[in-house]
């Protein structure tokens, strides 16, 4: 996705009740947040038991101009969002059982941060946020408020890069932050220290000709960067001190252009969105090689979208068991059923939910 990559909401009685834990038969509620660059605002879908995006949303969220990525705390208390054109951070709590996001602290302005805000990161204690500033080329730091939600900046943030970053990852099992440096095909490495500053370790690493999105798997053992330009996603062990080795194998062959990527809790699954050939490359993982699922890759248009989708963002739910998929192009979101077997995908909402400009997407259960 260029220089910027990569919410569900209709009330159901019984699922409110799994929700609030008084059900082990029924799944709980699932929420689904969306952002783009044509509407200030954060759209919130249901996830249904089926995997479906119940339409209409159950709400929308103001933000500021111009909202671009979110990032969530691993408590899901609080939700984060980058505003691009207004270089500020909006901040949110979430109410749980009704996916209703309120602004964080009581009449305080969103939090200011660097230039052309892109990208956002939680570390895994969920103390500290980091902000990607690609107009200002700095990474803004903040500590997070465990109660409020409120941020606060870390001595010496913002953090000036040497080089220009397109997509920020971090670890979700250890103080590493991962950015890739866009034409540049590398990746740098930060670690992160007890304190919430960065510092560059031991990169960049080449990882291909034009790094896009990344992903880190749920035990923080593999990188995958999808690289747009050679219609390929990069596979790396990644070592206890963030240094990164390519699998065997890697590069791995994907649709057009890919500019996002995303693998399942368990490790075993991967997909990546082709925004040039419309359509989402499916893999099976086994220690961070990739084998292409039988019938991957698939269109994310379904039979009611007939124009070109241009998917650009995509994640797997919490379960495991459904993907979601942000069409900028068709203005949609389409959901699909991920076989348990073999990976495969089936389309269970056709046609896709329509959304403005959807950029990314973030999935909270």
């Amino acid at each position: 996705m260029k220089a910027f990559i990569r919410t569900l909401f209709l009330v159901v009685p019984a699922l409110l009740v799994a929700g609030c834990g008084s059900s082990s038969s029924t799944p709980p509620l699932a929420f689904l947040y969306v952002v783009g660059r044509q509407a200030n605002s954060i759209v919130a879908f249901n996830e249904t038991p089926s995997g479906a995006i119940a339409s209409p949303s159950i709400a929308t969220f103001a933000t500021d101009p111009i909202p671009v990525a979110m990032a969530a705390t691993p408590s899901k208390n609080f939700v984060y969002v980058a505003n691009s054109t207004s270089n500020v951070v909006s901040g949110y709590a979430l109410n749980h059982s009704t996916g209703v996001l309120t602004p964080v602290g009581t009449a305080i302005a969103p939090t200011q941060v660097g230039t052309n805000p892109i990208g956002l990161g939680v570390d895994p204690s969920g103390q500290f946020l980091y902000v990607l500033n690609q107009g200002s080329n700095d990474i803004s730091a903040f500590t997070i408020d465990s109660m409020r939600g409120l941020l606060t900046p870390i001595a010496g943030s913002p953090f000036k890069l040497t080089a220009t970053a397109q997509f920020m990852t971090v670890s979700p099992t250890a103080g590493l932050l991962y950015l890739s440096n866009g034409a540049a095909g590398t990746i740098s490495v930060f670690s992160i220290a007890s304190n919430g500053s960065i510092s560059q370790v031991g990169s960049p690493f080449t990882a291909g000709s034009n790094i896009a999105g990344t992903t880190i798997d749920a035990k923080g053992q593999f990188l995958y960067a999808a690289d747009s330009a050679s219609n390929k996603v990069a596979s790396f062990s990644i070592a206890s001190s963030g240094a990164l080795s390519p699998v065997a194998g890697s590069p791995f062959a994907a649709g057009t252009q890919p500019v996002a990527v995303a693998v399942d809790p368990t490790g075993t699954r991967l997909f990546t969105a082709n925004q040039g050939s419309n359509d989402v490359s499916a893999y099976t993982v086994s220690s961070g090689a990739l084998t292409q699922v039988s019938g991957s890759p698939f269109a994310t248009a379904g039979t009611g979208v007939l124009t070109a989708s241009q998917p650009v963002f995509v994640t797997v739910d919490v379960t495991g068991g459904f993907l979601y998929v942000a069409n900028q192009g068709s203005g949609s979101i389409a959901a699909f059923s991920i076989n348990p077997a073999n990976g495969s995908l089936t389309i269970v909402t056709d046609p896709p939910i329509s959304a403005t400009a959807p950029l990314w997407l973030l999935n909270i259960r």
